[in-house]
């Protein structure tokens, strides 16, 4: 609870936990454990649920092969 209270007033410590492909990652928070989506050209995050974990998990529909890692 305090580390929400911390992000809602410093912001968050984001990380790239996951490289999806070029355009996409999923990243995360140090300090309040919440994740994200977030796609670069259209500059937005979308809070990482259990849809896009089905997703970009292998055997999903838009699992990469040969994704780099951060």
């Amino acid at each position: 609870m305090l580390e929400r209270i911390l992000c809602a007033v410093f912001g968050h410590r984001y990380v790239v936990e996951r490289v999806l492909n070029e355009r996409a990652r999923k990243v995360g928070c140090t300090r309040c454990g919440c994740k994200w989506a977030m796609h670069d050209p259209t500059r937005t995050f979308e809070p990482w649920d259990l849809e896009f974990e089905a997703l970009y998990a292998p055997g999903g529909p838009l699992y990469e092969e040969n994704r780099k890692t951060p």
